[in-house]
């Protein structure tokens, strides 16, 4: 069975990739396919270009790529008063671990809310953040860097997928036992 072969080098700086094409010339379908490909590869294939190759306005310089992104100052507030409420009392991971648990609501979406406002504000989860006016001292400072820390990604995952989570000293209830633990830290144990 005859079969018409075409190879395609193409060179992006150090990597050359090969590409093969091989249809067998026995089906009508390919034989309608090889006028398509007789293209000249010719010239395909050269050597990185010098330094008077590259037009001026390409070898300007470039603005630095902007590394983090500016943080919703609304977000910040609303999960700095959730973690400020739920954990104040808890060490800087405990902290975290609440405040992650409203980023990965967020992640998931839908039912929790796009938004870490709309994940704090759910009706029958947490409280209402918009008449909650804490103390600004020293815990409201440190739950507004963990706020922070943890929406700019900051912080190592302490409760990797962890959506729910309830006191330690309560029994779990017929819900959370049909839920995975994942952890537990502080006062409060964890679970997605």
């Amino acid at each position: 069975m005859p079969a018409i072969r075409r190879t395609l080098v193409v060179s992006a700086g150090a990597l050359i990739a090969a590409a093969v094409v091989i249809l067998p010339a026995s089906t009508g379908l390919a034989a309608e396919r090889i006028p398509m490909l007789s293209y000249d590869f010719t010239g395909l294939v050269s050597s990185a270009p010098s330094a008077q190759d590259i037009p001026a306005e390409a070898s300007a310089p470039v603005a630095p790529v902007q590394t983090e992104a500016k943080l919703d100052e609304a977000s910040v507030t609303c999960l700095a008063k959730v973690v400020r409420h739920e954990a104040a009392n808890q060490p800087r991971s405990g902290q975290v671990a609440v405040a992650q648990t409203l980023v990965n609501r967020m992640k998931v979406g839908g039912r929790f809310g796009s938004t870490i406002c709309e994940v704090a504000n759910q009706p029958g989860q947490y409280f209402n953040t918009h008449a909650y006016r804490p103390a600004k001292d020293e815990t409201w400072e440190a739950a507004v860097d963990v706020a922070r820390d943890t929406l700019s990604g900051e912080e190592d995952e302490v409760v990797p997928g962890a959506t729910f989570y309830r006191a330690s000293y309560a029994a779990p209830t017929t819900f959370f036992r049909s839920l995975q633990r994942v952890a537990a830290v502080g006062d409060h144990v964890f679970y997605r």
